[in-house]
């Protein structure tokens, strides 16, 4: 799909004329046939992409590319969201945490350390909590951000949705970084 280089609209509104250029550039759609559907095969799901130098991996499922070997030095949120949003992968920029509900997508119940679908393409997961870019607010405390665990051991229950866990963004976590459409975090 593409959008003409100049799409200009003009209306009017309250007292003035509104008039406004809404594309500059060629766009291309994004397939989201995939969303709805659930990808029980690890080789159909995770695509390690050649064209970022094997360095990422897309998951069909969610149309998310994460980074094939996540960063596992520790640091507090907002050190790992500055080293996603300077992070280049396979040449690559426009990093940014995932949200915990991308985080969420990758667990398997059933896998244990990391709690990842048997066969996943991943290097180096770490069974330690990784920081999303999902912050929540908590009455009478400092800011936090959700995490989430590939372990099953440590103070938060495990389920379905892995170890989910809300933390003081001064705490030290993983990093993991996702490139994708998602605009904004929420924030």
């Amino acid at each position: 799909m593409k959008i003409p280089k100049k799409n200009h609209i003009s209306y009017l509104a309250g007292a003035g004329l509104i008039s406004m250029t809404l594309a500059a550039g060629p766009a291309s759609a994004i397939d989201l046939r995939s969303w709805d559907k659930k990808i029980n095969n690890v080789a159909k799901r995770f695509i390690v992409l050649s064209n970022l130098n094997g360095e990422a991996v897309l998951d069909k499922e969610t149309q998310v590319v994460w980074e094939k070997t996540p960063d596992n030095t520790s640091g507090s949120w907002f050190s790992a969201r500055n080293k996603c949003v300077k992070k280049e992968v396979g040449g690559k920029a426009g990093w940014r945490l995932p949200s915990i509900q991308e985080l969420a997508s990758l667990v398997d119940s059933i896998e244990n350390d990391p709690a990842i679908k048997s066969g996943h393409p991943f290097q180096n997961v770490n069974s330690d909590p990784y920081w999303s870019g999902t912050k929540a607010s908590v009455s009478g405390a400092s800011e936090n951000a959700w995490t989430l665990d590939f372990g099953t051991s440590g103070a938060a229950t495990f389920s379905t949705s892995g170890a989910i866990t809300l933390k003081s963004t001064s705490d030290t976590q993983l990093t993991w970084c996702v490139r994708s459409p998602l605009a904004s975090q929420g924030e």
